[in-house]
């Protein structure tokens, strides 16, 4: 009832839609180089249409109950391209770990206010907030070890992740906090084509959509955090000024037609591909 009584758009504009498919697959690409840069400084590089398949069939994972699959696919995927155990696991646990942590820091940079700190300290304890993630990520070389020794303890199994050279977490942070942002532009675009506009800033699209991102990500049982992901959206835009309810639904709508798209589409094209080369010919 409550979204019948508010007006949606009455066309797409889908000049805006594609600047918002192109921004999107920038993302993807500068997040494909990211992971290629980490590669390189941690074992061997990978030509980039390999790193972009490799990348792109794990992104399936994400589709799959308990979002690890992801992470073993890139690994798996990688070792048989001729990167060592180690160091392929131990990028795409990395890359994920990173991931995570640079969002938050986002979050907190762009959009503090979403999180409702109802205090007049409240700036202060978003900068130091943003500082300790900061400090976090700085720390992964170091507490890395500890943290494998306590899973092969409770594992009884030996992890095969290694240290991680410390210039693969620069590379790490800095390519995922672009990736974040080229997503908040992405998203902005999309509801400029879908909503007819696109009111605020890009800080606050960049925080929308990266708490929201976050909220489905750490929903372990929902498949690419189906749900969600766009429950949050439907709660934030409206908290940050971007949308009425209505509109949030229908941008939160789109914008998981499009994601799921540009994630399932490109992996199983490359999918198809690698099975017809693997398909016995006949005589």
């Amino acid at each position: 009832a409550e979204l019948r009584r508010q007006p949606l758009p009455e066309r797409v504009d889908y000049a805006w839609v594609a600047a918002a498919f192109a921004a999107f697959g920038l993302a993807y690409v500068v997040l494909i180089q990211t992971w290629r840069t980490i590669l390189a400084s941690w074992d061997r590089g990978l030509p980039f249409a390999d790193a972009a398949r490799i990348w792109l069939v794990s992104n399936l994972g994400r589709y799959v109950p308990g979002r690890l699959w992801q992470i073993a696919a890139m690994g798996v995927l990688a070792q048989r391209a001729g990167v060592s155990p180690v160091a392929a696991t131990g990028s795409a646990v990395l890359n994920a770990v990173v991931n995570i942590a640079a969002g938050f820091v986002v979050v907190m940079a762009t959009g503090w206010r979403l999180l409702a700190l109802p205090y007049a300290g409240a700036p202060a304890v978003a900068v130091t907030i943003i500082a300790v993630s900061i400090a976090v990520l700085m720390a992964v070389p170091w507490l890395t070890p500890h943290a494998l020794r306590l899973a092969e303890r409770l594992t009884g199994r030996v992890v095969m992740v290694g240290v991680p050279p410390r210039r693969a977490i620069a590379y790490a942070v800095v390519g995922n906090l672009v990736g974040w942002v080229l997503y908040g532009a992405a998203f902005q675009l999309l509801a400029r084509g879908v909503l007819g506009a696109a009111p605020g800033g890009l800080a606050a699209y960049v925080a929308v959509y990266t708490l929201s991102y976050l909220v489905g990500y750490l929903v372990l049982p929902a498949p690419a955090g189906v749900g969600f992901r766009e429950a949050s959206m439907i709660t934030l835009m409206p908290a940050a000024g971007l949308a009425t309810a209505a509109q949030a639904a229908v941008l939160a709508i789109a914008s998981r037609l499009v994601l799921t798209i540009l994630d399932v589409a490109p992996g199983l094209a490359f999918l198809g591909r690698d099975t017809l080369r693997r398909a016995p010919r006949a005589p």
